[in-house]
């Protein structure tokens, strides 16, 4: 029995023994952990700090009196109101009207008096006057000013309209299949007429000064375009050259002596639709076989052939106008 009772004592001193070490040891961690503070302790903070703000306030103090020191001592001298006498303030009267006509004179209006005598005065005046400037002023003079201002004017209106048209070039040998004198039937009317009997009744629908162009109309991209067909090109200005859209070649290169375009075919078809048209029974033009020609072979009797060659022909021209977009531009300017 004592024996059992010494161990049980000895194991409750250890035990003692380990609480006290754990003991301190958590005391030891609490006293080197940091107490968590809140946003309002943080911004207020604990710890003053009067070194600092004694500093300051001298500072501010020596700031002060020197400021004070410069500034000269100015007497104050309260101002002084002017004080104007008004004259005293009288009531209206409608009547009094004479009082402000004093040194003037009176308004002159006759109630029996009209205003009509003065305009007929003054109606007569320039009637003479104008009169008088038609009498001195040459009569030939005005005519001749009218009719040179309708002479420009309508020089403008065809430039504006001509400045719209893409241009199609054509050869302007007889030998050709198609000329001034069959361009309008062949890519209007879409039908082949020898250029012989197009000569016969060719009749140029407008003024002679333009007798060298045919003006015909098509629909481009939805909207109706005026295409404009000449045969020389020596009067093209370096804008009309950049209108030029299509070309019907002959072969031979002096067709194209001249030509600002490129200094031999192959540059001048690259920016050029090229065209060579000619009949099925007949071989084309052997020059023009390696270079970017359309070939276009119409037969020599069958004549319901021809609108399916020949739209073929306007829609090779509507994808070259259409892939140059910035170039043909000025077709949809109104």
């Amino acid at each position: 029995m004592r024996r059992a009772s010494g161990k049980r004592m000895l194991q409750r001193k250890t035990d003692r023994q380990e609480q006290e070490q754990q003991a301190e040891i958590c005391r030891q961690a609490m006293e080197r952990e940091r107490q968590p503070r809140s946003r309002e302790e943080q911004l207020l903070g604990k710890k003053e700090l009067p070194g600092v703000l004694q500093c300051l306030a001298v500072f501010y103090e020596a700031e002060r009196s020197r400021k004070v020191s410069k500034l000269d001592e100015v007497p104050v001298v309260p101002p002084q109101l002017e004080t104007e006498e008004r004259p005293p303030k009288s009531k209206y009267n409608r009547y009094d009207q004479e009082k402000f006509l004093k040194g003037q004179q009176e308004f002159g209006i006759n109630p029996q008096g009209s205003h009509l005598e003065n305009v007929k005065s003054e109606f007569v005046r320039l009637n003479r006057q104008g009169s008088h400037i038609e009498k001195t002023m040459p009569t030939s003079f005005s005519p001749k000013i009218a009719k040179t201002a309708e002479k420009v004017e309508r020089r403008l209106k065809i430039v504006h309209y001509h400045a719209r048209m893409p241009i199609i070039v054509v050869p302007q040998a007889l030998t050709s299949l198609i000329t001034l004198h069959n361009a309008r039937q062949l890519l209007q009317e879409m039908r082949y007429v020898s250029v012989e009997h197009a000569r016969q009744s060719y009749r140029p629908s407008r003024p002679p000064q333009f007798s060298d162009e045919v003006i015909i109309q098509r629909r481009f991209q939805d909207e109706l375009v005026s295409y404009r067909i000449i045969d020389v090109v020596t009067r093209l200005t370096s804008e009309e050259w950049v209108r030029v859209a299509a070309v019907f070649a002959l072969g031979p290169n002096w067709q194209f002596k001249g030509w600002p375009l490129g200094t031999s075919l192959a540059d001048i078809f690259q920016q050029v639709c090229a065209f060579h048209l000619y009949f099925k029974d007949s071989p084309p033009c052997k020059e023009l076989q390696n270079l970017p020609v359309n070939m276009l072979a119409l037969s020599l009797n069958e004549r319901h052939s021809d609108c399916g060659i020949l739209t073929e022909f306007w829609n090779k021209l509507d994808l070259h106008m259409a892939v140059r977009h910035r170039q043909f531009a000025f077709v949809k300017q109104k």
